[in-house]
């Protein structure tokens, strides 16, 4: 590998834009008061959402120091909730997931390093060490290192056995649907389903075994995942729960049928495995950071260190609202927390405060999530269950924790406030679908 320092600089230089001038012992951010003394370089690890909103906003803010974005994948920044759904559906093309055509990171400055590994990170010199040879030394560092998909132990890796993270995944997968008559999901989580919906839309036969005795059960609970389970059952998918695979039945490096926990035996054209990710912590482990809740520990204003920060999959946030660290993995909320991280590396570090919120589209019902329901003692229920439109109020002590809104964005968008402010709210006012909570919050 050669010279630390001086492997450093070439590489810098071959991706520098511009010709900001950069010292690769550079003085960066000032560890406590969060001032910068000199044009510091930002290295984001992870070029998906959340890294590319660090860097995007870095340059809204008026960062003038360098910025480089790496990306172990070849393809610029994409939008991932795609994949399972207008992707694989054919609905868009390959260019339409992307956030920004490619030479707007030229424009803007901002050296985009694609198709390269970051394998260790040495804190006491900052430099980072690439799969592919030579250093990369920083100032500020991000961490937005995202998560892997779960394998089943026992599954093999064949030919027609696929997982969904990357646009690359999303490209095989949609080839293989196309092609397929009957598609296998395991595991019931909001990847399998999606993926359930879009290849009953696309008029597959869909086969879905989830262990748990409902699907989505973890993440919206057991009222929820019944729900769910009627939807599926309602659109044509055989969905099984309480039910593993067995053995798996190959030929000719496929899967062509399985043997079910239940005795059944079921042939298959192809299969995803969807039961769930892991945070990629590698980085943070080389460097001491602290873990825990899955991830790495970062405080109010998502700092795991001095001028170090984490955000998404990775990082279980010092919440200052529900004053707990929270870890969600999901594309939105990276995305916004990489924002927060710009303009704290950008000003003065502050506390990021939104509140987590995610999507699902599974045929025409539109699920909408706000907050965090880990800790809720009762949960309201506003509207018509069985009309597929109604919000689910998760309350603790009074408290609005979480709002689960099914075709009804509406409600959860006016309940911001209310689970922002901590505001205890008469349960008869949120069950009731002609109360005014717009007024509600506006007055909170």
């Amino acid at each position: 590998m050669g010279d630390a320092k001086g492997g450093a600089v070439s590489l810098l230089d071959e991706y520098r834009h511009g010709g900001i001038a950069h010292d690769a012992r550079g003085s960066g951010l000032h560890a406590r008061s969060g001032t910068v003394t000199a044009k510091p370089t930002v290295v984001v690890v992870g070029a998906g959402a959340g890294g590319d909103a660090v860097a995007w906003g870095l340059r809204k803010q008026g960062f003038q120091g360098s910025i480089l974005l790496i990306g172990a994948e070849s393809e610029r920044p994409y939008n991932r909730p795609y994949l399972s759904k207008q992707l694989l559906r054919q609905e868009i093309t390959t260019e339409k997931t992307f956030l920004r055509p490619a030479q707007e990171y030229e424009r803007r400055n901002i050296q985009l390093l694609l198709n390269r590994r970051v394998v260790r990170a040495h804190g006491s010199d900052r430099q980072l060490e690439l799969q592919s040879g030579g250093r990369i030394p920083w100032d500020v560092l991000v961490l937005a290192t995202g998560s892997e998909p779960r394998w089943l132990p026992d599954a093999p890796r064949r030919a027609n056995v696929f997982t969904l993270r990357s646009l690359h995944d999303g490209l095989a997968l949609q080839t293989a649907v196309a092609g397929a008559g009957r598609v296998m999901v395991v595991g019931a989580g909001f990847i399998g389903m999606e993926v359930a919906a879009s290849a009953r839309q696309l008029g597959k036969e869909v086969l879905a075994v989830e262990v748990a005795p409902i699907p989505m059960g973890r993440a919206l609970g057991e009222e929820m995942g019944q729900i769910y389970a009627r939807l599926h059952r309602s659109r044509g998918v055989d969905l099984r729960t309480g039910v593993s695979v067995s053995r798996w039945i190959e030929s000719d490096d496929r899967v062509r049928a399985v043997e079910l926990s239940d005795g059944t035996r079921e042939e298959v054209d192809l299969i995803l495995i969807g039961i769930g990710v892991s945070p990629r912590v590698a980085l943070a482990e080389d460097l001491g950071l602290s873990l825990g809740e899955g991830g790495v520990r970062v405080d109010e204003a998502l700092r795991a260190a001095p001028d170090v920060f984490c955000i998404g999959d990775i990082a279980a946030h010092q919440h200052p609202v529900y004053g707990r660290p929270l870890r969600v993995e999901h594309w939105q909320v990276a995305q916004r927390q990489g924002t927060g991280v710009a303009t704290s590396v950008a000003g003065q570090p502050e506390p990021y405060r939104e509140i987590p919120w995610f999507w699902s589209d599974q045929y025409d019902v539109n699920l909408q999530y706000l907050g965090n329901s880990r800790d809720f003692d009762e949960t309201i229920t506003r509207g018509n269950t069985e009309a597929e439109k109604f919000s689910i109020f998760y309350r603790k002590d009074g408290v609005i924790q979480a709002v689960l809104s099914i075709n009804d964005a509406r409600t959860g968008r006016f309940s911001r406030d209310l689970i922002s402010r901590r505001t205890v709210v008469d349960g008869r006012i949120l069950a009731d679908p002609d109360s005014d909570l717009k007024g509600l919050a506006a007055s909170a």
